[in-house]
C-alpha cells in the first residue's frame, strides 16, 4: 500500500469514515409509535405505491455520501500512480534535459576510461538509439561549467541535429573550470516555469558524484542544496536520472600554492619561494618530485619522500632573477610535480602544475622625507636610515632610496613609491595629508619618525583628527632625559611581529642594548575601529604605558609610527650596527605593498587591469594560453568615483589555465610594456572523494529519481511511465461528487 499512497493511514481512516453516513441512515429508520386515524388508509396506500422509489433514492444518496468519505481519505493520503499524468493531455512530445558535469575533476582516472570518456560513450550510444526510433523529441543540454547557457536549447531531434550533437560529444574534454551544479539545477528548475513548456520533460544528470559538488551546504547564489533542487525538479519532471560516471575512490596530489616569502621580488637579489603540495587522498604518497622553472630555463628540482594522507608539505626554492636592460618586468614561473602513477595516489594530472607571474622590480621604491637635513656626515634625519636601507657594497639590498626635503615633498608624485618615511618633519599641510591618505588606502606603507622638529598641534589637528586620521596616536609632549643619563628600552608587545624577527631567541638581548633617551609621550585611541585597527607593537620599559611603535591599517595600506627618530640624537640605536641595519631592512619590507600576488587569478575569473591613459594608449593586446594569436582589448573609463585618467581593461575569457599577457603601448611611443597574469585551477576540483550512492538515494523518497551507472542505457529510457501524484484529479472528482450529492438531496426533498 505504501507504494500507492504517500500517507496510507489517512486512506484507512477514510474507509472507516464510511460507517458515519450508514449509521445516520439506520438511525433515521427507527420505529415510531403507530396511531390510526381517519385518513391513514389513503396515506398507507400512497406509501405502498412509492416505497421502492423512495428506498432507491435513499440508497443512491447513501452511496454518494460513502463515496465522498472515501474520496476525502484518498485525497489526504496523496495517492500516486505509475502514470505520467502530464503526458495524458499532451501530444506525446518529450524534452530531454541533459545536465553535463564537464568540470576539471571529470578528467581524473588512473586506469581505463576517465569519467569524461564514459560520459561521451554513454551519450553517443543514447543519441544513436534515439536517431533510429524518434522523430519528435526535443533536446536541451546545460553544462555545469556554463550553467547560464543552454546549448542546444529545446532543439528538435532529427538526423542533422543528432549528427551535430554526436560530433560534439566525441570530442568533449574536461575543462579547466570549476563546475557549479547548484546553478545548473536552478536553471533547469526555472525552465519548468516557462509558458512555452507544454510537453513533458525527462532530466538526466551525468556526474562523477564528488562530495565537493553533492554536499548539502547551500551556496551564496542559492538557498537550496543540490538534493533540494533535485527533489523539486523530480516532482515536475516525468523522470529524473542520476548517472554515476565515477569509479571507486581515487587519491590525488596537487600543487596548492606557490608563494614568495617576500612581498617584492627584486632583480639581482635572491628570492625565496614556498611550494605547497597537498595530498587529498587517503593513502601515503612517496617520492614526489617538484620542478621549479623560470622563463623556460632548466628547472630546479627537489623531492619529498613522504606526504601523509590529507597533509601538506612545503618545499622552498631560492632563485635569483637577472633581467638585463629592464627595470620592471614579469617572469613566468611554472612549478610542476611528478608522482609514481603505479601507487594510484594521483588520479588528476591537470592540477600537477602551477603558474606564477613574478613581477620583477629593481628594488623597493622608498622615499625618505628628511625634516632636518644636514650636509655634515652623520647628521640629518635620513643619514643612518638611508645607509641601512641601501648600504654600499657589491650585493644589492633590494631597496631603492630617494631623499627629499620638506620643500620638494609637496610636489612629489607619491605613486612612484612603495614606502615613505616621514622623518621628523616640522609642518605638514592639508593638501599633502589628503594625498597621503589616498596613497595609503591604495596600498602604500607610511612610517612616521617623530623627533624634536615636530609641531604636535599640527600633527594632532591634521593627522590624528581625534582618532579619525592616519596618525594612530595623539601627541602630548616630549619626555625623557636631555642629559642622557637615564634611558628606557624597547619592550615588545607583539612577539611574533615581522619587525622583531631578528630579535628572536638569543638575539633578544640585542634589543636590550638599545637605549632611548628621549621620546614623544602619546596616548592611543581607546576605541579601535575594525577597518582601521590600531595595534601597539612595542612600548618603553619599564613603563609599558608609554607607546613606542604603533601600527594602524587603513584601506589596503598601513601606517607605522615610532615615537622616537632613527637617528642618534635621541637614542643609540643607529650605533648598534647589524641590529639596526637588519631592523631597517625588515621594516621597509614589512611596510611595502604585496605586489607579488596581483596577477594571480583562478580559471574563469575575469582579468581587471587598470590603465593610466596618460602613460599608455587605450588599445592593448591580450595573448592567451595555448595560442600565439592576440586578442584586441580596450581600456574603458571607470566609475565617476575613480580618477578620470584611470581606465580599466576587463577580459573575461580565462577558461584555460596558464599565462595571460597584456601588451600595452606607451603613449609617448616609447615602446611596449607587458603585464602578466596567471590562471590556476580551483583546488576544490582536486577533491576527488565521492559521495556514497546509497546515502544519496536514501534522501529521495520519490521513485521518480533513479540512479544509473555508465554501463546502463541512459537516453534509451523512454520514461513514459513514472510515478505521478493524482491528488488534483481526486479533488476534482470529490468536488463534482459533492455537488451531485447536494443537488440530488435537494431534488429528492422537493419531490417529497
Amino acid at each position: 500500500m505504501s507504494n500507492f499512497f504517500i500517507n496510507p493511514g489517512f486512506f484507512v481512516a477514510g474507509i472507516i469514515a464510511i460507517t458515519a453516513p450508514i449509521i445516520i441512515h439506520l438511525l433515521n429508520r427507527r420505529r415510531f409509535k403507530k396511531v390510526d386515524w381517519a385518513a391513514m388508509d389513503f396515506l398507507l396506500e400512497a406509501q405502498r405505491l412509492n416505497r421502492r422509489r423512495v428506498r432507491l433514492e435513499e440508497i443512491v444518496l447513501l452511496i454518494l455520501r460513502c463515496l465522498a468519505m472515501v474520496l476525502i481519505g484518498l485525497l489526504i493520503s496523496r495517492p500516486s500512480l505509475n502514470v505520467d499524468m502530464a503526458g495524458v493531455f499532451d501530444a506525446g512530445q518529450t524534452e530531454r534535459v541533459i545536465i553535463l558535469d564537464d568540470s576539471l575533476s571529470m578528467g581524473s582516472g588512473l586506469k581505463g576510461e576517465k569519467p569524461i570518456d564514459r560520459l561521451s560513450t554513454s551519450l553517443t550510444k543514447g543519441f544513436e538509439a534515439l536517431a533510429n526510433n524518434n522523430d519528435q523529441d526535443l533536446i536541451t543540454i546545460v553544462r555545469t561549467t556554463d550553467p547560464s547557457r543552454f546549448s542546444p536549447n529545446a532543439s528538435t531531434l532529427n538526423e542533422d541535429s543528432i549528427s551535430e550533437i554526436l560530433n560534439g560529444f566525441k570530442e568533449i574534454e574536461a575543462s579547466d573550470k570549476q563546475g557549479d551544479l547548484i546553478s545548473a539545477l536552478n536553471q533547469v528548475n526555472n525552465s519548468f516555469e516557462s509558458k512555452e513548456s507544454n510537453f513533458r520533460k525527462v532530466v538526466y544528470l551525468l556526474s562523477d558524484l564528488r562530495k565537493a559538488d553533492w554536499n548539502d551546504s547551500k551556496t551564496a547564489n542559492s538557498n537550496e542544496s543540490v538534493t533540494d533542487l533535485i527533489k523539486k525538479i523530480s516532482e515536475k519532471a516525468s523522470g529524473f536520472y542520476i548517472v554515476d560516471l565515477g569509479e571507486g575512490e581515487e587519491g590525488n596530489a596537487l600543487i596548492e600554492l606557490v608563494e614568495p616569502i617576500d612581498k617584492t621580488i627584486v632583480n639581482g637579489v635572491p628570492s625565496d619561494f614556498e611550494v605547497s603540495v597537498r595530498n587529498y587522498g587517503d593513502k601515503v604518497i612517496n617520492n614526489v618530485e617538484i620542478s621549479f622553472s623560470a622563463q623556460g630555463a632548466l628547472p630546479l628540482k627537489k623531492s619529498v619522500s613522504v606526504i601523509n594522507a590529507g597533509e601538506v608539505e612545503v618545499v622552498q626554492f631560492t632563485y635569483t632573477f637577472n633581467e638585463n636592460d629592464r627595470n620592471d618586468s614579469y617572469v613566468p614561473i611554472e612549478v610542476s610535480i611528478n608522482t609514481d602513477d603505479s601507487t594510484g595516489s594521483d588520479a588528476l594530472s591537470e592540477d600537477n602544475k602551477y603558474f606564477f607571474p613574478a613581477p620583477i622590480t629593481s628594488g623597493i621604491r622608498t622615499l625618505i622625507v628628511d625634516g632636518d637635513p644636514s650636509g655634515i656626515s652623520g647628521k640629518g634625519e635620513s643619514f643612518y636610515l638611508a645607509n641601512a636601507l641601501a648600504p654600499i657594497g657589491p650585493a644589492p639590498s633590494g631597496v631603492q632610496v630617494s631623499i627629499l626635503d620638506d620643500t620638494d615633498f609637496g610636489s612629489a608624485n607619491l605613486s612612484q613609491y612603495d614606502v615613505i618615511f616621514v622623518a621628523n618633519l616640522y609642518r605638514i599641510d592639508g593638501e599633502i595629508v589628503s594625498r597621503l591618505e589616498s596613497w595609503v588606502s591604495e596600498g602604500g606603507g607610511l612610517v612616521f619618525l617623530l623627533g624634536d622638529q615636530i609641531d604636535e598641534d599640527v600633527y594632532n589637528d591634521l593627522l590624528y583628527k581625534e582618532g579619525a586620521g592616519i596618525l594612530p596616536l595623539k601627541l602630548l609632549k616630549v619626555g625623557g632625559d636631555d642629559k642622557e643619563e637615564k634611558w628606557v628600552n624597547f619592550k615588545k608587545q607583539k612577539e611574533s611581529h615581522p619587525l622583531f624577527r631578528f630579535f628572536e631567541g638569543d638575539n633578544n638581548q640585542l634589543l636590550d642594548e638599545v637605549k632611548i633617551f628621549r621620546w614623544w609621550n602619546a596616548e592611543l585611541d581607546s576605541e579601535l575601529d575594525e577597518s582601521n585597527s590600531t595595534v601597539l607593537l612595542a612600548s618603553y620599559a619599564p613603563d609599558e604605558n608609554l607607546p613606542a611603535i604603533v601600527e594602524k591599517k587603513i584601506g589596503l595600506g598601513k601606517v607605522l609610527t615610532m615615537t622616537t627618530p632613527l637617528d642618534n640624537d635621541w637614542s643609540n640605536f643607529p650605533e648598534n650596527g647589524a641590529s639596526f641595519l637588519i631592523t631597517s631592512q625588515e621594516l621597509v619590507r614589512y611596510m611595502s605593498p604585496n605586489l607579488v600576488s596581483e596577477g594571480l587569478i583562478s580559471v574563469s575569473e575575469p582579468i581587471a587591469h587598470k590603465v593610466d591613459v596618460r602613460e599608455f594608449r587605450q588599445q592593448a593586446k591580450m595573448i592567451t594560453p595555448h595560442t600565439a594569436d592576440t586578442v584586441e582589448v580596450d581600456a574603458l573609463p571607470m566609475s565617476k568615483n575613480q580618477s578620470e585618467f584611470d581606465w580599466l581593461i576587463n577580459f573575461e575569457n580565462t577558461e584555460a589555465q596558464g599565462f595571460y599577457e597584456i601588451q600595452k603601448t606607451r603613449a609617448d611611443g616609447g615602446g611596449d610594456y607587458s603585464v602578466l597574469f596567471a590562471a590556476n585551477t580551483d583546488p576544490v576540483e582536486s577533491k576527488l572523494e565521492r559521495v556514497d550512492s546509497n546515502d544519496l538515494m536514501s534522501v529521495f523518497s520519490s521513485n521518480n529519481v533513479i540512479l544509473l551507472n555508465s554501463t546502463q542505457p541512459i537516453l534509451e529510457n523512454q520514461s513514459s511511465v513514472s510515478k505521478s501524484e493524482v491528488w488534483k484529479l481526486v479533488l476534482m472528482v470529490l468536488g463534482v461528487l459533492l455537488m451531485v450529492e447536494l443537488f440530488y438531496g435537494w431534488w429528492i426533498g422537493v419531490r417529497r
